[in-house]
């Protein structure tokens, strides 16, 4: 219970420091090893903060306003955003598609039952069997879709730059 009060004390600005820190120093030393190496230090990274994020976050209320969004949203809203995150969610683990149903036709009713039926554990759990190869792809991608805006900007303000923009959109400070 100590541990966990004093988690909910750190924001979410130290502990993306800390772990962009560290991601950072990771990197310098690791250089000249695999891409595998690399792809498994921005995964475990990346979990890491999606870790303390749920830890931090009220999971029924992210839960609730996801439902909202959903329920409210057409159709067609819900088709040309879901092909969008299809195109990411494809490369996840076939065992973790099947439990959720995540084929490349997914009806708006079963993302809701399946945001409905998730808790703290369960996401624990996806995140842990996301490979780190699939997040550290999408976290390439995104530094290459911004590279203009990057200029000199170091690795850490990167990553707080994206984390900044998810927590964003999770209507979580």
């Amino acid at each position: 219970m100590f541990i966990l009060k004093k988690l909910n004390l750190i924001t979410a600005k130290q502990i993306i420091l800390a772990l962009s820190l560290a991601l950072c120093f990771q990197g310098l030393v690791l250089a000249e090893e695999k891409v595998g190496v690399e792809d498994r230090i921005i995964g475990s990274t990346f979990k890491t903060l999606a870790k303390a994020f749920v830890l931090a976050v009220d999971i029924n209320k992210l839960k609730k306003n996801n439902i909202n969004k959903l329920n409210k949203m057409s159709e067609e809203k819900f088709s040309k955003r879901y092909a969008k995150a299809y195109a990411i969610i494809k490369d996840l683990p076939p065992k973790l598609k099947e439990s959720y149903g995540i084929t490349e036709a997914m009806t708006k009713e079963t993302a809701i039952r399946n945001t409905e039926s998730l808790d703290k554990n369960k996401i624990y759990e996806i995140i842990d069997s996301i490979p780190d190869e699939v997040i550290a792809k999408q976290f390439k991608q995104y530094l290459s879709d911004v590279k203009e805006d990057i200029g000199k900007s170091s690795a850490v303000e990167q990553i707080n730059k994206l984390w900044n923009k998810i927590i964003g959109k999770a209507d979580v400070k």
